[in-house]
């Protein structure tokens, strides 16, 4: 296991990967753009393949594992003294865990919207709070009032990377991908 430290992502090849395959379901249907769409128009050779370096891809790591590695590169963060976040970083996935727990994962096996939308805000508190905001946010479920209050949240957090006008447009897409189902 490569073992990594939030130092260690606090950069924007991280960032540009990060939103770029973490939120398979966050389209702006208005726009009619998603948020890879609008990572991958910043992505050049060299920040992909700092990505495949990071997750450890390989030729055939697909089919050979379903993009999963036996060591993959792992961030831990305590959250608080009862509860540790554990983030594997795969070629095909992302798994996300609570003290040992599978909470999420964004990989072909979706696991999203399972953590309140305030419980990922109150990250912002923390130490780097910005950090474990946005790599939270992907598993995040926004109730529909407070898009407004959620996108404005998001676009700051994301200003601390990315340009204003492509912050505003991605947050949109991933409130869009975020909000909660009125479905009965």
């Amino acid at each position: 296991m490569d073992k990594i430290y939030i130092r260690d992502i606090d950069n924007l090849n991280f960032w540009i990967n990060y939103f770029g395959c973490s939120y398979p379901n966050s389209y702006d249907e208005e726009e009619d753009i998603s948020v890879s769409e609008l990572m991958y128009e910043l992505c050049t050779d060299g920040i992909g393949s700092w990505w495949e370096s990071f997750t450890g891809y390989y030729d055939g790591v697909l089919d050979e594992s379903d993009g999963y590695l036996d060591d993959p590169t792992t961030l831990e963060v305590s959250l608080t003294n009862e509860r540790a976040l554990k983030i594997e970083f795969h070629p095909g996935d992302i798994l996300y865990f609570i003290n040992d727990e599978l909470i999420g994962s964004i990989g072909p096996h979706w696991k999203l919207q399972t953590v309140p939308y305030e419980e990922v805000k109150r990250l912002l508190a923390l130490e780097n709070g910005r950090q474990l905001f946005l790599l939270l946010l992907p598993l995040a479920v926004i109730k529909q009032e407070d898009t407004d209050s959620a996108r404005q949240e998001i676009r700051e957090q994301m200003q601390n990377y990315f340009a204003e006008e492509l912050c505003e447009n991605v947050s949109g897409c991933i409130i869009a991908g975020l909000v909660e189902s009125c479905e009965l």
